[in-house]
């Protein structure tokens, strides 16, 4: 996923996941931080990377249970990604196949409003 969103965007892309060194991962930060990267690709700690105009936040395969940290300080991405969005005037889309049942449920009570994606 992260080769296709680099080959669309090229140097735009920000990749932010625990498998970079201290110093890429720095680095992917500083890019961010500074407005040289316009998107980020990455785990879920990419949620808090320093983004000035934030537009768009997609967490992609949200039923998954690894958005939630379970090491101190313990959050779950897909809260503060909703979080972010109301401080920062943007959008969370939460996709996935099979949503968590805790997004199904917001759906049902109308507090999230569930898109289907019609196959053509």
């Amino acid at each position: 996923m992260i080769e296709r969103f680099k080959g669309r965007f090229g140097k735009d892309v920000a990749v932010f996941h625990s498998k970079l060194s201290d110093g890429e991962r720095f680095d992917e930060w500083f890019r961010v931080k500074e407005g040289k990267a316009k998107l980020a690709v990455g785990a879920r700690s990419a949620v808090f990377l320093p983004f000035k105009d934030l537009g768009i936040i997609i967490i992609d395969e949200e039923h998954e249970a690894s958005y939630k940290s379970d090491s101190n300080p313990k959050y779950d991405a897909r809260e503060i990604a909703k979080y972010r969005s109301k401080l920062e005037g943007c959008r969370v889309i939460l996709g996935t196949a099979t949503p968590s049942i805790e997004s199904y449920y917001k759906a049902e009570t109308r507090e999230i409003e569930l898109l289907n994606m019609e196959r053509e």
